[in-house]
């Protein structure tokens, strides 16, 4: 019996508080700020949602644009050549959580079409290795990059712009040639056809080109069988601090060690500070949002403060009128949660149409290629994110309802009905 009168006492407190709720009030202040408190978790929830979303998006688009043509380890001699290079290669290849190797030879070099002057890293790759490391077809925007040989080159997008040269066209490549105390001697140049053109997005399209290594070896006069370093990629990329002094200790030469964490961790790490800063900036926007409520129930409280003493006095059981209050209050952050979560949601979903549609309605792109490794708003919508914030924002709701309806609880019968 008494199980059976806690379920009754539940049910009538969450009739009360509907009825509570659908009743207008006579202090239209009230309903102001019941509407608010609404309103403020609804956005706090949905733009939450779109930023987490947002911050996936760019870490995913490192990980799979920037890194696909990026080593995620790289050997380079300090002083002079890697001599005897194929076995040394194979000898560091050897390593567990290697799984692809290339040797490169790296050159500044300034390419020019007509009037067109562009300063460029000239990288020259073994097409068959480097194709076990970087993925130039998934970016490939002209040409055939299997056609690369010692009379062409492969262009990233916007060196091609800044050059206005497309795939077919020929173009001069400045190299220079150095003394043997390492003074400029003169400059080497040769003309080349542009055979492919790549778009990976952000500075990498406008700060490197790639040819043919063992042409490259010659342009620069490299002795034979010599390479300026190694190039490597692993089972797991947030490994490769520890991996690249591991093959370092490996190595024969004297090298740099290089990782993309060292060069391009910055982007990484800067993602994920901007992902903490927003959760926790959002995080209270819901919750100033949420104890919106407190001021709610505090008032809806001094309004029915008659109706609360009849029910005390009808023998409503004080936990009754506890529970009355926060379903009550707690039904705007549950109104407001899940209507953020589907906002959030579609947004989340829409935001790239939407980043390209206002691109081409303003002219203008928040998102310069020439300062940001890529040029949209990627978005990665993760059920977890959504699934955290939610529970985030319900429970800061219901905190925010315990003191009021705890007030309510207390209303003394006989000095609220001996004041009417």
């Amino acid at each position: 019996m008494a199980k059976l009168a806690l379920l009754r006492q539940a049910g009538l407190s969450w009739q009360l508080a509907r009825r509570y709720r659908a009743t207008r009030h006579s202090n239209a202040f009230i309903r102001f700020i019941s509407a608010s408190s609404t309103i403020g978790i609804a956005l706090g929830v949905a733009v939450l949602i779109l930023a987490l979303s947002v911050m996936n998006g760019f870490e995913q688009a490192l990980k799979d644009r920037l890194l696909a043509v990026i080593p995620h380890v790289e050997l380079q001699a300090v002083d002079a050549q890697i001599m005897d290079w194929p076995a040394k290669l194979q000898h560091l290849s050897q390593h567990p959580e290697v799984t692809a190797s290339a040797p490169f030879i790296k050159s500044n070099g300034i390419l020019r079409q007509g009037q067109q002057v562009k300063g460029a890293m000239i990288r020259g790759i073994e097409l068959d290795a480097e194709r076990q490391i970087t993925n130039f077809e998934q970016y490939l925007t002209e040409g055939d990059i299997a056609s690369l040989d010692g009379r062409s080159i492969v262009l990233g997008q916007g060196v091609a712009d800044a050059l206005s040269v497309r795939a077919g066209d020929q173009l001069q490549l400045m190299l220079p040639q150095f003394r043997p105390d390492g003074r400029l001697a003169s400059s080497q140049t040769v003309v080349l056809t542009v055979t492919a053109i790549i778009q990976v997005g952000g500075q990498l399209d406008y700060q490197q080109v790639w040819v043919d290594s063992s042409a490259l070896a010659g342009w620069l006069k490299m002795p034979t069988d010599s390479v300026h370093g190694f190039a490597f990629q692993l089972e797991d990329l947030f490994a490769a601090p520890r991996i690249a002094r591991e093959l370092g200790m490996l190595s024969d030469d004297y090298v740099y060690l290089q990782d993309w964490m060292r060069t391009q961790g910055h982007l990484y790490q800067d993602i994920q500070m901007v992902r903490t800063i927003v959760y926790l900036v959002l995080a209270l926007v819901i919750g100033v949002a949420c104890f919106n409520i407190v001021a709610t129930l505090v008032m809806a409280v001094r309004e029915k403060e008659s109706d609360i003493a009849i029910l005390l006095t009808m023998g409503l059981a004080p936990a009754a009128v506890i529970r009355t209050f926060m379903w009550l209050g707690w039904l705007n952050g549950l109104i407001g949660t899940l209507s953020g979560a589907v906002i959030g949601w579609l947004l989340s979903r829409y935001i790239e149409p939407i980043f390209v549609w206002s691109t081409e309605l303003t002219g203008t792109s928040l998102l310069d290629p020439n300062i940001y490794f890529i040029d949209f708003v990627p978005s990665l919508f993760l059920w977890t994110d959504l699934v955290w914030t939610v529970l985030i924002a319900l429970v800061l709701s219901l905190v925010a309802t315990i003191y009021p309806a705890w007030r309510a609880s207390k209303t003394l019968p006989a000095a609220v009905l001996g004041q009417k």
